[in-house]
């Protein structure tokens, strides 16, 4: 290893005393079960770092495993590795707006808060995170729903071009006409294929001022509330959307159902005032315990929205999620009462909630789901089961109720809607089948891995097995 540090522009962190707090805090990931002891950590600060520690790795026998960190908000371990080398893109972070501002650059280990510090004083918008501290990488590499996705569909849809370190250490450019299976890959197969250390992307007119804002009601109106969501989406624009969410907050800790409302658009809060009154005033059925929505500037402002509660959460954090076709009430129901028996059998999981993106699907289902490698194109919306321990005891518990409320939802859906739209590769754990995410594409995924990492030296995530013609 000094070998190797001594070629790289980059830092190398180990547990020894020399790294000691670099290395602590290297290690550390959004939820505290994902973290892991790797032997070696490296933060290259230029591209050509990286061949250099993917020929050291596969240098020995057997190789080390090799983990790659882009935000690190994962739950799963996808970005850690116990023994092994991880591959820590924090310091290319480096974000450039084009001369004619029409795309722009974002190297792989950027968050989307670095990314939004450039749209919005530049005053146009990106497909991105609602939350700022959501790596780059990881959220396009699996699709990447966010806030603009009504008006103009995923990350990946947006996607211009890559650059990508593959296995055997070449650096190489993608896009539709470079290395295009590659590129068709990567839009939605996650991180199976090489380290991607720069995307660009389309850029599109600002898209503020954005509404923002929640509208709790209590547990007790679930299904009159459920009625007027059902009944709001009727009239749902691609310019709104809803992030439905289940939660027991305090002083009390009472089963509650908040929406987290979001407007683009919204000039003077006049958009936001019309399109949510059915949540403000009740349809006249009930009304909000609590309700507040406000007008914000840019993106960068609405990703530090949930700050606060963040800050307080439970860091023993384990999330599963699936697609969903609709807001059915016997799905929603179902999750529902699970949610609540779940949280109620111990204080020590009671910060567990659940998490409904009500976005409209106009813009998504444009794209053929054989299009890019994320399949998923008919209508349709996603959830996350975000299992929450305050103690080490009970995250057996936690774990099993995200993965089992998951399974619920796709079965249910499956039986509801007559159509099983599998796993949500940004929500897996890694220990799903590969043909319940990416269905029909998964044989060319196979043989897009065989010709680009034929050793599967990208083993972490949801395991891609390279198929050998």
């Amino acid at each position: 290893m000094e070998h190797l540090q001594a070629e790289l522009k980059g830092n190398v962190l180990t547990s020894d005393h020399d790294s000691g707090e670099a290395y602590t805090t290297a290690l550390r990931r959004n939820s505290d079960l994902s973290t892991l002891p790797a032997k070696f950590i490296v933060q290259p600060t230029v591209y050509e770092d990286i061949p250099l520690v993917i020929a050291y790795a596969t240098s020995h026998t057997p190789p080390l495993e090799i983990a790659v960190k882009g935000g690190g908000a994962h739950s799963s371990t996808w970005a850690s590795s116990d023994g092994g080398i991880v591959i820590d893109l924090s310091k290319l972070n480096k974000v450039t707006l084009a001369d004619d501002q029409k795309s722009i650059s974002v190297q792989g280990g950027a968050l989307w808060g670095d990314v939004y510090e450039v749209t919005s004083k530049a005053q146009v918008d990106v497909v991105g995170s609602p939350l700022w501290f959501v790596g780059v990488g990881g959220f396009t590499l699996g699709g990447g729903y966010g806030p603009l996705s009504g008006e103009y569909g995923l990350a990946a849809d947006n996607m211009l071009s890559a650059t990508v370190v593959l296995a055997n250490g070449q650096i190489v450019k993608t896009s539709n006409t470079e290395e295009p299976d590659l590129f068709w890959a990567i839009r939605g197969g996650g991180g199976q294929f090489g380290i991607v250390v720069e995307f660009v992307f389309k850029t599109h007119p600002y898209a503020g001022p954005f509404a923002s804002g929640i509208i709790a009601y209590p547990g007790t109106e679930f299904t009159n509330v459920l009625n007027i969501i059902r009944e709001w989406k009727t009239t749902q624009t691609p310019a709104e959307r809803l992030t439905v969410t289940f939660s027991r907050p305090a002083p009390h800790s009472k089963p509650s159902i908040a929406l987290l409302p979001g407007a683009l658009h919204d000039t003077d809060g006049a958009r936001s005032k019309t399109v949510f009154a059915p949540f403000r005033n009740g349809n006249g059925s009930v009304k909000p315990v609590f309700e507040k929505i406000v007008t914000v500037p840019d993106m960068l402002t609405v990703s530090h929205g949930a700050d606060a509660s963040f800050a307080h959460a439970p860091r023993r954090l384990a999330i599963r999620g699936t697609f969903f076709s609709d807001f059915f009430p016997e799905l929603l129901t179902a999750v529902w009462e699970k949610w609540v028996a779940f949280t109620e059998s111990s204080e020590d999981v009671r910060s567990s909630g659940v998490l409904w993106d009500l976005t409209s699907p106009e813009k998504l289902v444009q794209v053929s789901p054989t299009e890019m490698a994320l399949r998923v194109r008919e209508p349709h919306y996603w959830m996350a089961v975000q299992g929450r321990s305050t103690t080490d005891a009970s995250v057996p518990a936690a774990k099993e109720f995200t993965e089992s409320t998951a399974r619920l939802v796709r079965e249910k859906n499956a039986e509801l809607s007559g159509r099983d739209l599998g796993w949500f590769v940004n929500m897996c754990q890694g220990d799903e089948n590969p043909e319940d995410v990416f269905g029909e594409n998964l044989p060319r995924l196979r043989k897009i891995k065989a010709k680009y990492d034929p050793k599967n030296i990208w083993s972490k995530g949801l395991a891609i097995e390279p198929l050998f013609e």
